[in-house]
């Protein structure tokens, strides 16, 4: 999609695309709604999982045509209304409020993508921006949440094998304190942009005290978790400019803010995860795998490039560079997991196994 919307801005591609909210709908609610759906929903029937990828599938490609955007909707709708029935309930039992959180919080998303797709139908434009620009903070809280879950125990790992103890893991009271801030800027945007805006700088204050307490310059072996370090380093980062640019009310860098947690700490951690993910599907270590801090570096650059084109006079050349960086890191990302799937299709099959042919 972001290739693709690039060759759109010059038309060479589907006009949907190139009107930025058409790019940012795709990106959120198309590509994350599917990572959430891919690493939560676990073990599901088979007809089930084709339901869900035939109404993700109808909506990726009715959303590139304006003749079918009805039936993007109803892609979209159907999709986000699945995900959520499968999901939430396995997510309730949980017994602590700050797992809870993540009923009400996926419910939302879920919410958005239906609301924003109708909107859509109807060209209120105002309207389907401030919901586009307003998700990122609870796709950033899901971040938040879900990173701090996997780097904790992680580095506590790491740790456990040098003969150390890692005593600052979850942070339950930090993590407790960035679900408030977050929620309670969400809320806020409406009625006070300015403390919409000091809460979410707070939030990235609080992430960065996260982030530094795990101590990760003690796994420097470890280039996976490093690699995990960087995009929640983004996390942290991108809330603090958000919350900055809200707080002066300036609306001309919103969108690059939001570029800094869609494309610094999303795109990291999601490559990262997905690696990480397939890698241990069939057994291999991700802390083997070069190759991660080759994508994550590509991301980084896109990432900066993206950021800096808001504010040089080479604006295009930089958000060609910096798509053409994304598109670099997930195709590496891609032919690991192809390679990933095929190593266990042929252990499926009898095959031996090669601890190498991930490497």
């Amino acid at each position: 999609m972001v290739p693709m919307a690039m060759l759109a801005r010059y038309d060479y591609g589907p006009v949907t695309l190139a009107v930025p909210s058409g790019h940012a709908f795709e990106m959120l609610f198309g590509f994350i709604l599917a990572l959430i759906a891919g690493y939560l929903l676990g073990p599901m029937f088979r007809w089930r999982v084709v339901l869900l990828i035939f109404f993700w599938l109808l909506a990726r490609i009715a959303g590139l045509f304006t003749e079918t955007s009805e039936l993007a909707l109803i892609g979209n709708a159907v999709f986000a209304f699945l995900l959520a029935q499968n999901l939430l309930p396995k997510l309730w039992v949980a017994k602590k409020w700050r797992n809870r959180m993540l009923v009400p919080l996926l419910g939302l998303i879920c919410a958005m993508a239906i609301a924003i797709a109708v909107v859509d139908q109807f060209d209120l434009y105002v309207l389907q921006r401030y919901l586009l620009r307003e998700s990122v903070q609870l796709f950033a809280l899901l971040m938040l949440f879900m990173g701090g879950r996997m780097l904790a125990p992680a580095v506590a790992g790491e740790f456990y094998r040098q003969g150390k103890v890692l005593e600052a893991r979850v942070q339950p009271n930090i993590e407790a304190a960035l679900i408030v801030t977050i929620a309670g800027a969400f809320l806020c945007t409406p009625i006070a942009l300015s403390v919409s805006g000091i809460l979410l700088i707070l939030s990235g204050l609080l992430a960065g005290i996260r982030l530094f307490r795990w101590q990760l310059w003690h796994c420097m072996a470890r280039p996976d978790l490093i690699c995990l370090g960087v995009g929640y380093g983004w996390l942290a980062f991108g809330l603090i400019l958000l919350g900055w640019v809200k707080l002066n009310g300036d609306e001309y860098y919103f969108v690059t803010a939001i570029h800094a947690l869609t494309v610094g700490a999303l795109g990291t951690l999601a490559a990262n995860v997905m690696i990480r993910v397939s890698l241990l599907h069939v057994k291999q270590y991700p802390s083997h795998m070069g190759q991660i801090v080759t994508i994550t570096t590509f991301m980084t650059i896109a990432a900066i490039l993206r950021i800096t084109a808001d504010i040089s006079i080479y604006r295009e050349l930089w958000l060609t560079i910096a798509a053409a960086a994304w598109g670099i890191s997930f195709s590496m990302t891609l032919l690991i997991i192809l390679k990933c799937l095929s190593k266990k299709r042929s252990t499926a099959s009898g095959g031996k196994q090669n601890p190498q042919i991930i490497d």
